[in-house]
């Protein structure tokens, strides 16, 4: 039973010109009253439909619902009076248009605390008694206006509310569904119901018991027709509702947001696809991070970090001179642990290099194919390890030099315009022959030697004197500062004036490169998730607002803030788990694309699987607060205005 009585109320609405609504109403309906309320456009009709829905509240006077002071009610006991106590039929419908007739046939007890089974059943019973139970299963949005119209009153139905408010019913409706509608209400009424409709149509208002006229904020009451049966005490009494006041079970309610989520799916998509790309680029940075660092520290350790170099300028007798030449020097620097490959060159004078042989007249003393001057390089052993240097003999192994051979560098080749090694070309180096068995085609860092002529130490030192010796050693990963440390004492133990060329230690030189290839890399996937963040940020907001109608029938029918808070938040997180998921596999597809494309080796922690879709989940609550701030907002007198 529901027992409406407005005493002395009023309703104002502030401005720079306060509009005042409705003044002094006094008013009282009783439960089973069938209530048509007529006047023009802006004459308080849709005020006072909120007030006595509790939609909005008076600024003056007072509601009693059953003698129960309705204006001191906090929004919580508000919202729990309206899932008792009204039902709403309006004027737009609003039908959950990607939903079965069914589900949104039954939205009207979600908040009721029922089980899915009743809350099903009741809703089957309200799609018979508006004649449409046969299209339970059916889209919303394939619905006539007039079917559509009725299932907003099976809505109201099934949640057994004794009044049942209805704002213009009929206003989007051709005569004939109209009237069905009308059909409907009354038997609603028949049946002990409270109607109270809102309307400009005089046939509609003429099926009424009573007929309030609203104009300029006063409320006035036509005359009963004699044969109109008004109040409780004429009218059966309706069945109470069932369940709990505003309450929603917590499987139902992620039921409905997993489903709202579908009702459009595009949209869906679209707050998927935000999320994924700013999880799947930040995840993307993140691998390509770790795959990146393996890479340099592979090149780091192949080229620069395996090096060292010793210089030592050789005097022109002494100890010192006889130890930079030998062979025992050699070995002991090859002996020390960590050494790959080592080889001792002495660079002496410069001696004029040409291809013209005694007799053939080819010495032409131009820029090219005649005379020139080259470093001459002495090694000692006679063999250079392919560990450092690499040498094209067309295919022929070198072992050695023997004393006529020479090798040439690619630059002083080319100069000298040399033919093909297969052709054994010979070469006069300081006017004397040699025989060339291999160009040099990579010195590692000793660049000069390709502008250089290489032979043996003894061939070397018989045509030019000794400027300065240099010790090449290639070292294992890591032993680099080892053995520069140790190679000078045992290269030339006598002398102390040795320059050695070391890398840096090579784990503080990987921490800094890797130090700062992360700290870019996370300053990218820290921006990228905020992007993701504020995108969806923006377009849950949008569709927050595109959704007002919606939002405003939930909180008319029942939801608390905190309901349609939870709904928004949920939502979100559904989004944030599904673009993760899709944004870890598009940034595993993507490391793999950059890795082959560039031939790496291609690292991708597992781990970072989880990790994405709990950045997913970040994103989507961050991202939805805005707009849970936003649908918060949203007033049940919103779903009239929608």
């Amino acid at each position: 039973m529901a027992r409406l009585t407005l005493l002395g109320v009023s309703k104002a609405y502030p401005g720079e010109i306060p509009v005042q609504a409705l003044e002094d109403v006094t008013l009282t309906i009783g439960q089973g009253d069938y209530v048509a309320i007529q006047g023009p456009s802006g004459s308080g009709k849709s005020t006072l439909l909120n007030l006595l829905a509790l939609l909005d509240r008076p600024t003056a006077g007072t509601y009693l619902i059953d003698h129960q002071d309705a204006t001191r009610l906090d929004d919580a006991a508000r919202a729990r009076h309206r899932s008792a106590t009204f039902a709403f039929v309006f004027q737009s419908f609003h039908l959950l248009d990607g939903r079965t007739v069914l589900d949104n046939v039954a939205l009207g007890t979600l908040y009721r605390g029922l089980p899915l089974a009743r809350r099903t059943e009741l809703a089957r019973e309200a799609l018979t008694f508006v004649g449409l139970g046969h299209k339970a299963d059916q889209r919303a949005q394939k619905l006539s206006g007039g079917e559509r119209q009725r299932v907003a009153i099976a809505r109201a139905i099934a949640s057994r509310a004794p009044v049942v408010v209805a704002d213009e019913p009929t206003g989007n409706l051709d005569s004939a569904s109209g009237a069905l509608v009308m059909d409907t209400l009354e038997r609603l009424n028949d049946e002990g119901a409270t109607v109270i409709v809102v309307t400009h149509d005089p046939g509609v208002a003429a099926r009424a018991g009573r007929r309030l006229h609203v104009r300029d904020g006063r409320v006035s009451e036509a005359p009963a027709p004699p044969s109109a049966m008004i109040g409780e005490n004429a009218s059966p009494r309706p069945r109470p509702p069932e369940g709990r006041d505003a309450t929603v079970r917590i499987p139902d309610m992620l039921r409905d947001a997993w489903r709202g989520l579908w009702t459009r799916a595009g949209r869906t998509l679209a707050l998927v696809a935000a999320v994924a790309l700013g999880v799947g680029l930040a995840l993307t940075t993140t691998g390509l991070s770790d795959t990146a660092r393996y890479q340099v520290s592979d090149i780091f350790d192949a080229q620069r970090n395996q090096w060292v170099s010793m210089t030592a300028t050789v005097p022109d007798s002494g100890a010192a001179a006889d130890q930079a030449a030998s062979g025992r020097s050699l070995a002991r620097v090859r002996a020390l642990a960590g050494v790959d490959a080592a080889a001792v060159l002495l660079t002496h004078e410069q001696v004029t290099v040409s291809t013209g042989l005694p007799g053939t007249g080819r010495g032409n003393g131009s820029g090219t194919g005649g005379d020139q001057s080259a470093d001459l390089v002495g090694v000692v052993g006679g063999s250079l390890p392919e560990e450092l240097m690499t040498v094209d003999t067309q295919g022929e192994p070198l072992a050695s030099l023997g004393g006529d051979e020479v090798l040439i560098g690619s630059q002083l080749a080319d100069r000298l315009q040399l033919g093909p090694l297969l052709a054994s070309p010979a070469i006069l180096v300081a006017g004397e022959p040699r025989r060339v068995v291999g160009i040099l085609e990579d010195a590692g860092l000793q660049i000069g030697l390709l502008d250089a002529v290489l032979t043996t130490e003894d061939a070397a030192g018989s045509l030019a004197g000794a400027r300065y010796a240099t010790a090449l050693i290639h070292v294992q990963s890591g032993a680099a500062a080892q053995v520069a440390g140790q190679a000078p004492a045992a290269w030339i133990p006598s002398s102390t004036g040795i320059s050695v060329d070391a890398p840096p230690d090579p784990h503080t030189m990987r921490e800094q490169i890797e130090g700062n290839v992360t700290a870019t890399l996370l300053t990218l996937t820290g921006v990228t998730l905020l992007a993701a963040m504020l995108s969806l940020a923006n377009s849950m907001t949008t569709a927050v607002l595109q959704r007002t109608g919606e939002f405003g029938l939930r909180r008319a029918i029942g939801a608390r803030r905190a309901h349609v808070t939870v709904l928004v938040l949920t939502e979100s997180v559904a989004v944030g788990v599904l673009g993760g998921i899709a944004g870890a596999y598009i940034s595993l597809l993507a490391v793999l694309g950059v890795t082959i494309a560039r031939q790496w080796q291609p690292v991708f922690d597992p781990a970072l699987v989880p990790v994405g879709i709990a950045a997913g989940v970040l994103v989507g609550l961050l991202g939805g607060l805005v707009a849970v701030q936003r649908a918060s907002r949203i007033q049940p007198a919103d779903a009239l205005r929608a």
